[in-house]
C-alpha cells in the first residue's frame, strides 16, 4: 500500500480508522470488538437494526453487519455521526 491520501476521509482520521479497520478485521466475536472500551461497540436499532458499530472518534463511527457464525463483518462503511 502507498502513502497516497484519500480526498474523502479527512487526513486527521486516517491513521486511526486504519488502525479501527484492522481491529474489526482481526476480530473473530464481537465480543473482540468490546476492547478498548474507546470503541463503543453498540448493536444499533430503528433503520439501522441489523448493524453494529464502533467509534473512530466522536464525530465518525464504523457501521457494519456482524456475522457470528463466520465472525466476521461486511457492509462496512464510514457514518458521520455529527447528529448526536
Amino acid at each position: 500500500m502507498d502513502d497516497a491520501q484519500s480526498h474523502n476521509i479527512p487526513p486527521d482520521l486516517e491513521a486511526r480508522l486504519f488502525r479501527k479497520l484492522q481491529m474489526i478485521d482481526d476480530a473473530v466475536t464481537d465480543q473482540d470488538l468490546r476492547v478498548p472500551p474507546s470503541n463503543h461497540f453498540e448493536k444499533l436499532r430503528g433503520n439501522l437494526a441489523g448493524f453494529h458499530s464502533i467509534r473512530v472518534n466522536q464525530q465518525w463511527r464504523l457501521v457494519f453487519r456482524w456475522d457470528g457464525e463466520r465472525g466476521e463483518a461486511d457492509g462496512i462503511y464510514l457514518d458521520d455521526h455529527s447528529y448526536r
